[in-house]
């Protein structure tokens, strides 16, 4: 018995000898281990840093002996050039066959061959001259695909960024030093684009951002030189990179969100953005310049537009509401208004822009789309420029008269028009994802529809009332005439609050009578004439007392006290 039960004990404590050496606790974890962890650590990473910067420095050794024989004569300079290009390639070979199962070597030899393969083709244009410019364009745009495709297929980043970032360089180099700036900016647009799908393809980030950055200032500086006599650059192969690269990158956007189903983020919107500015300037530019005709640009940014706004409202996109919906409607919005600026006049574009306003504001009631009233807000401010209606207020309500007195136009008024006629249009201003915002674009079409009104019938009766312009202008008479028009204008606002239609007109009735207050002070009192002061204070005053009594208190601000609604209230309960 106590021998078994010694068997028992002996087996019980190998067992727990296993635990602990299992665990690193034990005898045995401190028999194998030798040495601390962190010391082995860190001597290993000093020992692996060792090696591989041995290894880089044999494989560069190996470079210059190649330059060294080709210098000395050994080796002809047209043999010596494509051996240097080979031995590049030769480690790229080697990173691609490391990736499988040596990473940091891989890497390591991938970088090296860049760092090798672009002063090769430096030097076979610049000291050399083996290469013309569009030649070594093409060898640049070759190595730099083979590059890019290896660095992605073996997911070496490093590799990726120092193929764009060094491709962008030596381009720019070999761009002055041989003269050939479109094969160069053909390049940078091409290596742009690649970027994009790489990181597209991998999921990797940062690098489509240089990419774009080199592809926008080439095209730019291309534009740029056409106009320079030192450069032999034709001005509409400038202007249609540009188009290309616009058009390049809008595609590539869509395709990315409707075709592979990814939402576009920081850098689609940035670079939609930027691509449109250089696109809209250079086409300007080249209209003015006779290079280009301003209709085609016109017509092709409309088809952008309504291409944008068809990528917007398809089922997917608008039933998501997410970020696709918003940048290709923002967009197609943009778009719309560039291009029909250039197809039309701004009268007649401040018309179309007014129309199109008034469908919008009736598509935001009926589908419940704020981002909808939005965009008509944006349209009719807009228009309000376009059509100068916008300045017509400025200068009848708050400027000198001697400068001259604006005229009133049919476009102002129809414009005007459809600003009131936006305000009776229900527009959806409840949405969860807007929140209190909801309410702002309707708030600003009734700043701006008050604003135009307003100025327009101050232009109108103006003339007859003050007689102005001209030397024998009534400014008091004038301030009299304004201080009425503004005052009329916050008791408008006091009593549309009052209507569930524009809840919002709260928010501007006290601030148009702080403007009044402000505005008496400043004109009225130094130009006016006792019966114009009286007038103005009188209207001020009144005005002052219907806006306190007015305006909804906070127990009834969303009650409709128009009779007919009561009743309509009263019998459906």
């Amino acid at each position: 018995m106590n021998d078994r039960l010694a068997e028992v004990e002996s087996r019980l404590a190998a067992v727990e000898r296993r635990l602990l050496a299992l665990e690193g606790r034990g005898p045995a974890s401190e028999t194998t281990a030798g040495a601390p962890p962190a010391v082995r650590v860190r001597d290993g990473a000093f020992a692996n840093a060792a090696t591989y910067l041995g290894r880089v420095l044999l494989i560069f050794g190996g470079a210059y002996l190649l330059r060294a024989i080709t210098d000395y004569g050994f080796l002809p300079t047209r043999a010596g050039i494509p051996t240097g290009a080979a031995y590049a390639l030769l480690w790229l070979y080697m990173a691609y066959r490391a990736a499988a199962h040596e990473r940091v070597a891989a890497q390591v030899y991938g970088a090296v061959s860049v760092l090798m393969m672009l002063p090769i083709l430096v030097e076979a244009v610049t000291r050399f001259e083996l290469l013309s410019g569009a030649q070594s364009a093409a060898a640049l745009a070759l190595c730099c695909a083979l590059y890019l495709l290896v660095a992605a297929r073996c997911e070496l980043r490093i590799v990726a960024w120092l193929v764009v970032a060094g491709g962008l360089l030596t381009a720019a180099v070999l761009s002055k030093a041989s003269g050939a700036a479109v094969p160069f900016t053909v390049f940078m647009l091409l290596l742009g684009l690649a970027s994009l799908w790489t990181v597209y393809l991998r999921h990797w980030r940062g690098l489509q951002w240089l990419g774009a950055a080199g592809a926008n200032l080439g095209v730019v500086a291309l534009a740029a030189l056409s106009n320079n006599a030192h450069w032999s650059i034709a001005p509409p192969t400038a202007y249609a990179l540009v188009l290309v690269l616009w058009c390049a990158y809008l595609a590539s956007f869509a395709l990315r969100s409707h075709v592979q189903g990814h939402a576009p983020g920081v850098f689609e919107a940035a670079q939609a953005m930027v691509s449109s500015a250089i696109a809209f300037v250079v086409a300007l530019y080249m209209v003015q310049a006779g290079h280009a005709s301003g209709d085609a640009f016109g017509l092709l940014a409309l088809a952008l537009g309504l291409g944008s706004y068809a990528l917007a409202l398809t089922r997917r996109t608008r039933t998501a509401r997410g970020p696709g919906y918003y940048f290709y409607g923002t967009l197609g919005l943009a778009l719309l208004v560039g291009g029909s600026a250039l197809l039309l006049s701004p009268a007649r574009a401040a018309i179309g822009w007014s129309l199109l306003a008034i469908v919008l504001a009736w598509s935001s009631g009926r589908y419940q789309r704020v981002s909808l009233s939005l965009h008509c807000t944006l349209l009719l401010l807009a228009a309000a420029v376009g059509s100068g209606v916008l300045a017509t207020g400025v200068i009848a309500l708050a400027g000198d008269p001697a400068g001259g007195w604006p005229r009133l136009a049919g476009t102002q008024i129809l414009v005007a028009s459809a600003m009131v006629a936006c305000l009776f249009i229900p527009v959806d201003q409840r949405s969860e994802r807007w929140g209190p915002a909801a309410i702002l674009p309707q708030l600003v079409v009734l700043l701006l529809a008050g604003w135009s009104v307003g100025g327009l019938i101050v232009a109108a009766l103006a003339p007859p009332l003050a007689h102005v312009p001209g030397a024998a202008a009534d400014p008091g008479n004038l301030a009299a005439l304004r201080t009425a028009v503004l005052a009329l204008a916050a008791v408008t606002l006091a009593v549309s609050s009052r209507y569930r239609r524009w809840p919002e007109a709260r928010w501007l009735a006290y601030p148009v009578l702080v403007a009044v207050g402000a505005k008496l002070l400043m004109e009225d009192f130094p130009s006016g004439r006792p019966l114009t002061l009286f007038i103005a204070l009188a209207l001020v005053g009144g005005a002052l007392i219907l806006v306190s009594r007015l305006l909804p208190r906070r127990a009834d601000r969303a009650e409709d006290v128009v009779p007919a609604a009561r009743s309509s209230v009263s019998t459906t309960s």
